[in-house]
């Protein structure tokens, strides 16, 4: 298969995904996200919250001299990702560390120069201090769900249930706004991403 069918291929199986009512990237989210890879071609891919893989093999379609780096706490999911980065040849290009990113995140070695960020929304502001630690000088930090299904914009007063999933999220787009430390656009499309080039 050429990229083109293997995208079309990935596509199909998200969709499979999404009926499932499994937790996939939304189709504009998702679309941006491969415009945005393109754009910044990156090497070294930092995904947190790979589910089965699809999104990051779609990454390393779009960008043949990519590596990613996953991290996933379902050994099921996992195990479906390794079977997808096989199926669409790209096996060889990525590892998934299994377990919770709040404990993998700080055992990481190296640096990175593109950041997928899709995991708990609760722990985003947890997570972007490691982050930071990881990501090059002109890196990218794509995140997704800013926006929370309208609570962060005001659109909707928020559950209390919802509360510390708001107070996390209000930290995280505090800090990537932070004008010293990143150049942020946030799209209001479907739940909102966020795409970060980090300036130091």
């Amino acid at each position: 298969m050429d990229t083109g069918e293997k995208l079309f291929c990935i596509k199909e199986l998200r969709k499979q995904v999404a009926l499932r009512g499994e937790p996939v990237l939304r189709e504009k989210s998702f679309d941006l996200l491969l415009e945005t890879v393109k754009r910044f071609n990156p090497f070294r891919v930092l995904e947190i919250g790979v589910n089965e893989g699809l999104t990051s093999a779609a990454i390393l379609v779009t960008v043949p001299g990519a590596r990613v780096t996953g991290i996933e706490i379902s050994e099921e999911k996992a195990a479906a990702a390794k079977k997808n980065y096989a199926a669409f040849g790209v096996n060889d290009r990525a590892k998934v560390f299994i377990g919770d990113a709040a404990e993998v995140l700080p055992m990481l070695t190296g640096e990175y120069d593109f950041v997928f960020l899709d995991g708990p929304k609760g722990h985003y502001a947890e997570y972007l201090e490691y982050i930071e630690q990881v990501l090059v000088k002109g890196g990218v930090l794509f995140c997704d769900n800013v926006l929370y299904r309208g609570y962060l914009s005001g659109e909707k007063k928020v559950p209390h249930k919802h509360a510390t999933i708001k107070h996390s999220l209000e930290k995280f787009t505090a800090r990537v706004n932070d004008e010293k430390i990143f150049s942020t656009k946030i799209y209001d499309i479907e739940d909102g991403v966020s795409v970060s080039v980090k300036l130091v």
